[in-house]
């Protein structure tokens, strides 16, 4: 066998070698030109690769040089021009009759209240035993629904003004609703009872900067960099920049504020919307958020100046960042509660050092004159001159009622002394009253001698200043 499979064998070799004499040796150079073609193509796309890898970190240092030599540029036109550019800044003025946040823009969230007790109604309370619903946890102190979950109701249900709202948060004194604005980017409505603040301390820590920058460790930056001079306005340009984690970059917005006072129906409204000021352009380490706005409407239990004060938050901003969802949830549920609890503190804080007299805070407290009492209201629809005089009266009274208090306690303490000095003023008063063109004038006599003889009593807040009115009266 084997000697049989040796000659086929060396039959094929034979034919094997005749085919390569006749093809590749006759097609040799045919096949050389394609391999170096070949080689000629693989080499040129790397050569190409190479050129236009070397053409981008060209590209880059050159920007980064024109970047260091503009830099080197503003620096020697800021020495030596400064006048020249403070005076081509000052061209560039802000519109505040056309950017003004006016009361009829925003009307509608004065009856935020309103629309949260039916919110409440339509998301969080059960039909059929109304009972509360669980949110995402028991707090204590609530009598929670039992009543087994019924599907059909629920997928019946229509969508609408009230429903669009998702229950999302709840902690003691504390609920929070999400809609969804744009996907992935949620509106959120926040409310929460504050039992021992104020609502006029409340409205000064929301529009006092400085006092921010203290107790809130997230604003890097916080200042006031416009204000509008229209009496009565309240409105202000205020640039913030908010400290985000190590992998983002800090997120930083320019935005109107402007506060509503309604004695009518008793309520306070902040208002925030993002806006474009020529003081404030974009910075090229922060990420700047061009779509913000917030309607915070402060409620007070009684009076503005009694503790006891709720608010409605309704806010929305757009970070320019798509965040998983799970993040932001978790942010979220973390960041939110840690927040108000701050504020609460530093509510508290804040009207502990204003009874302290702190200098920093009654200057600012001054400048805008208790802004809940003292200066009326925008024009409002189904608002009065009476109501607001009504008002004004009762908060008048309340105080009055303290003051009066105080002065009997003053009285008792001094009973003796105050005594001989009231007999020798109405001796005074006596040998004066032919001389007084009217009996008022004798009781202001009166009441100089009884001021000069008291020692001066210590004024712990803002109506400590009518001491001398009630001592005319």
């Amino acid at each position: 066998m084997a000697l049989k499979l040796i000659p086929n064998s060396t039959l094929a070799l034979r034919k094997f070698n005749k085919y390569l004499r006749r093809n590749v040796k006759d097609q040799s150079a045919s096949i050389l030109r394609l391999w170096a073609t070949q080689c000629e193509f693989v080499f040129a796309q790397q050569l190409r690769r190479s050129q236009q890898i070397f053409a981008h970190y060209a590209k880059i240092w050159e920007e980064r040089a024109l970047r260091e030599l503009l830099k080197r540029f503003r620096g020697q036109v800021q020495r030596h021009a400064k006048g020249f550019v403070l005076s081509s800044a000052a061209l560039l003025t802000f519109d505040w009759e056309r950017e003004r946040i006016e009361l009829e823009s925003v009307q509608e969230h004065m009856d935020d209240f309103q629309f949260l007790e039916r919110l409440q109604l339509e998301t969080i309370y059960c039909k059929q035993c109304r009972k509360r619903k669980q949110i995402d946890c028991r707090v204590e102190g609530v009598n929670y629904c039992c009543c087994p979950k019924n599907v059909t109701e629920m997928l019946s249900a229509e969508q609408n003004v009230y429903t669009v709202w998702e229950p999302y948060i709840e902690q003691k004194r504390m609920i929070t609703w999400r809609q969804e604005i744009k996907p992935g980017l949620f509106a959120y409505k926040v409310y929460v009872e504050y039992p021992d603040v104020t609502a006029e301390d409340f409205l000064h820590v929301q529009i006092d900067v400085e006092y921010r920058k203290k107790w809130d460790n997230t604003a890097v930056n916080l200042e006031v960099i416009d204000e509008d001079t229209a009496k009565g306005s309240n409105s202000h340009i205020i640039y913030w920049e908010a400290l985000w984690p190590k992998l983002f970059a800090n997120r930083d917005y320019v935005y109107n504020r402007r506060f509503f006072i309604d004695r009518s129906r008793r309520v306070i409204m902040i208002v925030n919307k993002s806006v474009e000021h020529p003081k404030c352009p974009a910075k090229p380490h922060t990420q700047r958020v061009h779509e913000y706005w917030s309607y915070m409407v402060i409620k007070p239990t009684t009076a503005f100046n009694k503790p006891g004060v709720s608010f409605v938050l309704t806010y929305f901003d757009n970070p320019g960042l798509s965040i998983p969802k799970y993040i932001t949830t978790w942010v979220a549920k973390k960041q939110m509660p840690d927040f108000l609890r701050q504020l609460h503190q530093a509510t508290v804080n804040y009207a502990k050092a204003k009874k302290q007299n702190e200098t920093r805070i009654i200057e600012f407290w001054d400048k805008h004159k208790d802004p809940g009492f003292e200066y009326p209201p925008d024009t409002l629809l189904g608002y009065s001159a009476e109501d607001f005089t009504e008002a004004q009266k009762q908060e008048e009274e309340s105080s009055l009622q303290q003051v009066n208090e105080i002065h009997v306690e003053t009285n008792s303490a001094s009973q003796q002394p105050l005594a001989s000095t009231t007999s020798k003023s109405n001796v005074e008063s006596t040998q004066l009253n032919g001389k007084a063109s009217s009996p008022s004038a004798a009781a202001t006599d009166s009441c100089e001698s009884i001021v000069e003889e008291c020692p001066p009593v210590k004024k712990t807040s803002w109506w400590s200043y009518l001491y001398s009115y009630i001592y005319f009266v």
